[in-house]
């Protein structure tokens, strides 16, 4: 995490980073953030699809907005009665559909679909790694985008509860990832998350975030020594 480097002090000058860090991973490994581990440090998320199983594609848009003191996130907390991960806090997204010409298409269809985002309010930026998520067996693509100001978000109640904005140097700070331990399956297991308002972003949501303020890390660790930064 990156505090206390010097941060981007314009949202112009963060939107470059944005940019940046889609375009380029600055040798972040997914294999080497933080995961769900056993006791004995065995990492146990499965980030590909068993041998034979055909995942089926999907996308959530991490949508990145400026607002007069602060960069933000838009994240929102879904349905509880959604039948796959209720209640958890995600990005908007979904299923690639036959109508979806990219993953990017799908990423902007869905956050319009679920908080009345129009894909004409946002650029995008790039994508982050692939995440795989077995309970569901879908492979989602992170894609980036930047929004110049925020707006008033109409949420589609069959999937949305609510939507937040989480300030993205509340995920950068050194202590914003906590360990949990939890019972899943049968086994006691350490989960990573992200403590935001009551809640906690854990799972495939918390992995995009730790892809996303790593390669920031590395981007700013890259300006602040004045490297060139990747092409």
């Amino acid at each position: 995490m990156i505090f206390p480097k010097r941060l981007p002090q314009t949202s112009d000058d963060w939107e470059l980073v944005l940019r940046a860090v889609a375009n380029d991973d600055f040798g972040v490994v997914q294999a080497a953030l933080p995961m769900i581990q056993s006791h004995d440090g065995r990492s146990l998320r499965i980030n590909h699809p068993p041998n034979g199983v055909v995942p089926r594609p999907a996308a959530v848009l991490i949508l990145v907005t400026a607002t007069a003191d602060s960069v933000e996130l838009v994240v929102t907390r879904r349905s509880g009665s959604l039948r796959q991960h209720s209640g958890e806090i995600a990005f908007p997204g979904g299923r690639v559909d036959e109508a979806d010409s990219s993953v990017y298409h799908c990423a902007l269809r869905e956050a319009y679909e679920e908080i009345g985002v129009p894909a004409s309010a946002v650029t995008v930026l790039g994508e982050l790694h692939t995440v795989y998520v077995p309970r569901s067996n879908h492979s989602v693509t992170p894609v980036v985008a930047w929004m110049n100001q925020p707006m008033t978000y109409v949420t589609n109640p069959d999937e949305v509860a609510e939507v937040f904005h989480l300030p993205i140097l509340h995920v950068l700070r050194a202590d914003a990832l906590q360990i949990e331990e939890r019972h899943l399956q049968g086994e006691k297991v350490r989960v990573p998350y992200f403590p935001f308002l009551n809640h906690q972003i854990w799972g495939a949501t918390a992995l995009m975030l730790c892809d996303l303020t790593t390669r920031i890390d590395r981007c700013i660790t890259h300006r602040s020594s004045g490297q060139k930064e990747p092409e």
